[in-house]
């Protein structure tokens, strides 16, 4: 089983350009861990999709390939109980971690007690082993110990790899040839209104990497899901829409982006089919959002209907960037380094988990009081951050009666620390009269 495009570019992130990619759930639960039974968890998913680690290509051009791993990841314990309120630095801490995809562990649990009688779990998987479908699915499936969620890699020989460096120099060959002849064909999808506000590299795209480490700063809130509902029907959108609508008015909110010119958003997308046990799945399209001059998107319909709208398109025409992604896998990590230089982060990525899996809010049995799932890229400076351009990630999940969102700014300028952002999104959740408590 070989590396996809997407697993291949995040497993470069760490290994080319020094900012590997971590994906992280929390769970904020009413009672303490069962440490035997989190053990047993951890050994059932360690022999599922999270139990693999990369071999490097003996062959130039080859893909490099999954591996069993041996080892399950030992379940880290925080031996002293933390305050509710130190519930967000205690997940910075636990994400914070050396996760290996090629040495291993590419994973771990860790969990803590809380000074209220309660627990706090966190799940760190590094993106280039699993993308959020992934990462859910693995707990899911760990749960029920599903025997179907083994990745089994046959041994491969040395022609293999020059079996597989053959079919990828033909994949590149073809790719580039489709761009060529498609390069004035008219796309499924619309072009972007002039002046749309979007992520721009500057200063050459890498910025400093010498400078002092920078976290982005993170705001995680729990809202109330009725009033979410409510207040997306009657601007006449979806809980989906609210959240789009949300993540630009904090946007407009900060100064960031400006009220007189659409924005874009970038929307993740599972690709999941049935068992499919890639360890990235995940596609993307985009919409234009239009503020009003006040800062606000008060129309959600407008925002549902371009979202529909993209949702539908997927499948039917490919990104021209596609066709490249062959080529792009064949190349040298030095000459990747430097293509990379030039890629922005999102301006606003809004990712709707939904209402997450019964057997991923109760992973030990009993359900969980909230559940925050968010990625972040690891061993950053405010210079490299502010070199790419970003703006916002925004993740939502939903519990019961509970929405959680997770804002992460990547604008170390407009958002430069978790007061400042967690202000903005207080602000906008206030002006839309949705209840929020900030963890």
């Amino acid at each position: 089983m070989r590396l996809t495009y997407d697993d291949d570019l995040f497993l470069r992130a760490g290994r080319v350009l020094g900012i590997p990619v971590v994906n992280q759930s929390v769970w904020r639960l009413h009672g303490r861990v069962d440490h035997a039974e989190l053990d047993e968890l951890a050994r059932a998913m360690a022999g599922g999709r999270l139990g693999r680690l990369v071999v490097r290509s003996r062959v130039p051009g080859a893909r490099d390939r999954w591996v069993r791993a041996a080892a399950v990841p030992a379940v880290v314990r925080t031996p002293e109980p933390i305050a509710p309120s130190a519930v967000l630095g205690w997940a910075h801490e636990q994400a914070d971690v050396d996760l290996d995809p090629e040495l291993g562990p590419g994973w771990r649990f860790a969990t803590a007690e809380t000074t209220d009688g309660g627990s706090v779990l966190s799940l760190t998987v590094s993106h280039a082993i699993g993308d959020g479908g992934a990462h859910i699915a693995s707990v899911v499936e760990g749960r029920r110990r599903d025997p179907s969620a083994r990745v089994d890699v046959p041994q491969a020989r040395v022609r293999d790899d020059v079996r597989d460096a053959a079919g990828q120099v033909a994949r590149a060959a073809r790719g580039v040839w489709r761009a060529v002849r498609d390069r004035h064909t008219p796309r499924a999808a619309p072009p972007l209104p002039p002046g749309t506000q979007m992520s721009a590299v500057r200063d050459g795209g890498a910025g400093d990497p010498s400078g002092p480490a920078f976290r982005a700063p993170l705001a995680v809130v729990d809202c109330d899901a009725a009033a979410w509902d409510r207040v997306a029907a009657e601007a006449g959108g979806t809980a989906n829409a609210l959240l789009v609508a949300v993540a630009t008015e904090v946007l407009l909110s900060s100064g960031r982006v400006r009220t007189t010119a659409p924005v874009r958003v970038a929307l993740p997308v599972s690709g999941r089919r049935g068992t499919d046990l890639r360890a990235n799945a995940t596609v993307g399209v985009s919409i234009v959002v239009d503020p009003d001059p006040s800062g606000r998107v008060p129309d959600l319909r407008a925002v549902r209907e371009r979202s529909k709208a993209a949702f539908s398109r997927i499948g039917v025409a490919e990104p021209p960037a596609r066709a490249f992604e062959p080529l792009v896998q064949l190349l040298p990590d030095p000459l990747v380094a430097r293509l990379a230089r030039t890629s922005p982060v999102p301006l606003c990525l809004c990712s709707n988990l939904g209402a997450l899996p019964e057997e991923f809010v109760a992973p030990l049995g009993a359900p969980a009081a909230a559940v925050a799932m968010r990625s972040m890229t690891r061993d950053v400076t405010r210079s490299m951050l502010r070199a790419r351009g970003g703006g916002l990630s925004v993740w939502l999940a939903r519990v019961g009666g509970t929405v959680t969102l997770s804002v992460l700014g990547l604008d170390p300028d407009h958002f430069p620390d978790e007061a400042e952002l967690g202000r903005h999104v207080a602000k906008v959740l206030e002006q839309r009269e949705i209840p929020a408590k900030a963890w």
